[in-house]
């Protein structure tokens, strides 16, 4: 067990989902708060809307339970936020895919997962590292996984002080990162691209058509962005 920018750690091995460890023990009554569970492969991971996540041996998989202030619909981009500025800090230049992954080269490096379980906020955050990936995937191959996960939790750490800024702070340090402004952004949710424009105060994307609506999507699937079709199913995207 370790301690890392304020987050006691638990290492595990192969686990189902270190979010279903987290969520076991919230439902026993256990304070999870500032705890983090760290495993090396998951068996059953998952992503966005339930989807699976493949977490084979190598890549830097953990959950950390958060404090009840940070809930808020904007906690997931600020996450992101904070992972992505730490991860560019050390070297790799990441960029964040509303509203959930992480996006290297443009291609998909990691996802974060927030689930508020008996009013516990829970956050999954996985990163590609050593691990096996798909042709169309990041990773960070040559760093090591423990570092990654602590440059991780730093991030974390960025991201509920930005929660805690308020929804103007998130929404203006997210547009740093914002993989998908000016981007030709396609939606399950719409019949037509548009071009993605940042992110409201509620967290929601906005996309301009090309007749100069602005769309706010408080949630949609990403199927491509500039025509090139995005991820694959099971990454949860």
């Amino acid at each position: 067990m370790r301690h890392v920018n304020g987050f006691t750690v638990e290492g595990l091995g192969s686990v189902a989902s270190t979010q279903d460890v987290l969520r076991a023990r919230v439902a026993a009554g256990v304070d999870v708060t500032f705890t983090a569970v760290r495993a090396v492969e998951q068996t059953a991971g998952r992503g966005r809307r339930g989807s699976a996540w493949s977490s084979g041996v190598g890549g830097s998989y953990q959950s950390v339970g958060l404090p009840t202030s940070s809930i808020s619909a904007l906690l997931t981009v600020a996450l992101g936020v904070g992972v992505a500025e730490e991860l560019t800090a050390a070297g790799a230049l990441t960029m964040v895919k509303w509203p959930n992954d992480l996006v290297l080269g443009g291609r998909k490096l990691g996802g974060i997962i927030v689930e508020v379980v008996s009013g516990v906020p829970i956050a999954g955050i996985g990163v590609n590292v050593l691990n096996d990936v798909p042709t169309w995937a990041a990773s960070l191959r040559g760093w090591d996984v423990r570092v990654v996960g602590d440059l991780v939790l730093a991030g974390v750490e960025r991201g509920l002080a930005l929660v805690a800024g308020g929804p103007a702070h998130v929404s203006a340090r997210f547009r740093d990162v914002d993989w998908l402004r000016g981007r030709s952004v396609l939606v399950a949710e719409a019949s037509s691209a548009a071009t993605g424009s940042g992110i409201d105060e509620d967290g929601r994307l906005l996309l301009s058509a090309p007749t100069g609506e602005v769309i706010a999507l408080a949630s949609a699937h990403v199927e491509s962005v500039d025509g090139v079709p995005w991820g694959a199913p099971e990454a949860g995207s």
